[in-house]
C-alpha cells in the first residue's frame, strides 16, 4: 500500500499524465516505423495505406500504457489490480462495458436517424459492408488498445492517485476535466464536444469508483469510438477514420444537434444520452446495486 504522501499532488499528477500521453506517443511512433515497412507487404495494408497509418497510430498507445504500468509497478510499487485491472472475470467485465458503449452510441445514431439528421452515403470512398470486414476487424484491435490506454491514464491512474491523495470528488473532477481538455487540439472541436467528453469522463469515472473496475470502461471507450468510426462511418473526435465501415452514414442539418464533422459525440443528442446515462448510474447506486468502494 502506497503512503498517501507518496502520491503526486494534483499539479504533478496532471503533468505526469501528459508525459505519459505525449511522451509515450512519441516513443510509440518511433517504435512503429519498422512495422510500417513490414506491414506494407501485407496486401490488405498495401491496398489501403490509410488503414495501415491509422492502425499504427492506434498501436502507439501501447507505449503509453507501458509507461503507466512502469510507474505503478516500479515507482509506486503497486499491483495493476490497484488501478482496476483485476484478473477476476476480466473478459466478462470488458464485454459488458463494450456492450454498454455500443448501445449508447447506437441510441444516439437511432435518434438522429429518426429525426432526419442522417443520410446514407451513396458514393463511399472507403470499403463498406462485406468488403470492409477485414479492415473493420483490424482497426477494432487498434481501438481496443487506444480505448484501454486512455482509460488506464485517466481513470486507472490519475483518478486513482488523486482520489487517494485528496478525495474521490477531486479525483473525479480533475480526471474528467483533463480528459475533455485533452481533445481541444482535435480537428473541428467545439465547446459541446469538450463538454460531452467531460461528461463521458464523469460517467466512466463514476462507474470505476463504484465498481473498482477498469475493464468495463475500457470496453465502453473502445466500443464508443469503434461504433462511431467503423460501424457507422462517422469521424471520431474530429478525426477522419474512413478506412472501412460496415455502414457509411452522413450527418446532415444543424451541427448543434448532430455534432457535424467532429462526429456525433459533439452534438446535443449525445449530451442528452450522456446525462441520462449518468442519471441511470446514480439511480442504480441509490438502489444499492453497486458495491460502494470509498
Amino acid at each position: 500500500m502506497v503512503s498517501q504522501k507518496k502520491y503526486p499532488n494534483f499539479i504533478w499528477a496532471i503533468i505526469l499524465s501528459l508525459i505519459f500521453l505525449y511522451g509515450g506517443s512519441i516513443i510509440g511512433e518511433i517504435l512503429t516505423i519498422p512495422l510500417y515497412i513490414v506491414f506494407l507487404k501485407i496486401p490488405l495494408f498495401f491496398y489501403n495505406q490509410n488503414l495501415l497509418l491509422l492502425f499504427l497510430n492506434l498501436l502507439t498507445f501501447a507505449t503509453i500504457s507501458s509507461l503507466v504500468f512502469f510507474r505503478v509497478k516500479v515507482i509506486e510499487r503497486r499491483s495493476l489490480s490497484s488501478i482496476g485491472l483485476n484478473k477476476n472475470n476480466w473478459l466478462k467485465k470488458y464485454l459488458l462495458g463494450f456492450f454498454i458503449g455500443l448501445v449508447m452510441m447506437s441510441i444516439i445514431v437511432l435518434i438522429l436517424l429518426s429525426f432526419g439528421y442522417i443520410t446514407i452515403e451513396k458514393n463511399p470512398i472507403q470499403p463498406v459492408g462485406v468488403s470492409a470486414i477485414s479492415s473493420v476487424l483490424v482497426i477494432l484491435f487498434g481501438w481496443i488498445i487506444q480505448g484501454a490506454t486512455e482509460e488506464i491514464v485517466t481513470r486507472g491512474w490519475l483518478l486513482n492517485v488523486l482520489s487517494n491523495k485528496y478525495s474521490i470528488g477531486v479525483g473525479l473532477l480533475i480526471s474528467s476535466t483533463l480528459f475533455g481538455l485533452m481533445h481541444l487540439s482535435n480537428p473541428n472541436v467545439n465547446y459541446i464536444a469538450v463538454i460531452n467528453i467531460i461528461l463521458v469522463g464523469l460517467f466512466y469515472g463514476f462507474y470505476v469508483i463504484k465498481t473498482n473496475d477498469l475493464w468495463a470502461v475500457c470496453g465502453m471507450h473502445t466500443a464508443w469510438n469503434f461504433a462511431q468510426g467503423n460501424l457507422f462511418g462517422f469521424e471520431v473526435s474530429g478525426i477522419d477514420v474512413s478506412v472501412g465501415s460496415l455502414i457509411d452514414l452522413n450527418l446532415v442539418g444543424s451541427d448543434f444537434v448532430t455534432g457535424g464533422i467532429f462526429g456525433p459525440e459533439a452534438g446535443i443528442v449525445a449530451t442528452f444520452i450522456l446525462l441520462v446515462s449518468i442519471g441511470i448510474l446514480l439511480f442504480i447506486d441509490k438502489k444499492g446495486y453497486f458495491q460502494v468502494n470509498l
